[in-house]
């Protein structure tokens, strides 16, 4: 694709889903958007993933791999693999998901169209494997369908107002927290992924701790309203220790 002239980092932290990790890795690797930088944390892992990963490294000269001795939790992956990755474009992906191939490019195509600094995309909810397989290799084509920065503010800002909504609110169309990409700017300002307990992770996880705070501070984030993200819904990728 002839957009292909910025290097984003995905990264993919991962504590014990093995399982799944092979499939999640490869749904990045063959994105149409290739000039990927993809840096995969293993966070402690009991199970296969130091195999899963390391094998990925020696195999794509696109992938760094960070091996950590033992369980520090998702939130502290995310922020060392930000602080050492070379791109000025962020995401991250689920060791336990699967990304359709044109996620990065028609994310990217947002950010870049509607010049804002923080994007995220929809979700299919995948309660078993019929489910992924049905939606994993759908394409979109065509002009981006998206909700620009004062549309997103509004919704979130409702929906962080209302009691018993504890997630990042967008109306109707629902988002993946995890989707979420962003310039690395952002996050050297200060905007970092919050440890369980600290700020609005009380109620929320990291993905929406982080996205609530973006979108507060920063007033310029786009949802694109595509469902690009297989999201596994019988598994947890925040097996954290800590």
């Amino acid at each position: 694709m002839e957009d292909n002239n910025e290097k984003i980092a995905v990264i993919i932290p991962c504590y014990n889903h093995a399982k799944y990790l092979s499939q999640s890795i490869k749904s990045i690797q063959d994105q149409s958007y290739k000039n990927l930088e993809i840096i995969l944390v293993n966070d402690g892992s009991s199970d296969d993933t130091h195999d899963i990963m390391s094998g990925a490294a020696e195999a794509d000269n696109r992938v760094r791999y960070i091996r950590i001795p033992s369980n520090t939790g998702k939130w502290n992956c995310l922020n060392m693999a930000i602080k050492m990755c070379d791109s000025n474009i962020i995401t991250c992906h689920d060791a336990d998901d699967v990304a359709l191939k044109d996620r990065i490019f028609r994310q990217y195509q947002c950010l870049k169209e509607t010049g804002t600094f923080h994007n995220l995309c929809g979700f299919y909810h995948c309660w078993n494997e019929d489910d992924v397989a049905a939606h994993a290799n759908k394409t979109i084509v065509g002009e981006i369908d998206y909700m620009g920065p004062q549309e997103v503010l509004e919704l979130v800002s409702a929906g962080f107002a209302t009691q018993g909504v504890n997630h990042y609110y967008t109306g109707e169309f629902e988002t993946a927290g995890v989707s979420a990409m962003f310039y690395k700017d952002i996050w050297l300002l200060g905007i970092r992924f919050n440890p369980p307990g600290a700020g609005l992770r009380v109620l929320n996880s990291e993905d929406s701790d982080f996205n609530f705070r973006v979108t507060a501070f920063v007033r310029n984030t786009s949802v694109l309203k595509e469902k690009l993200y297989c999201y596994r819904r019988e598994t947890s990728t925040n097996n954290e220790m800590v």
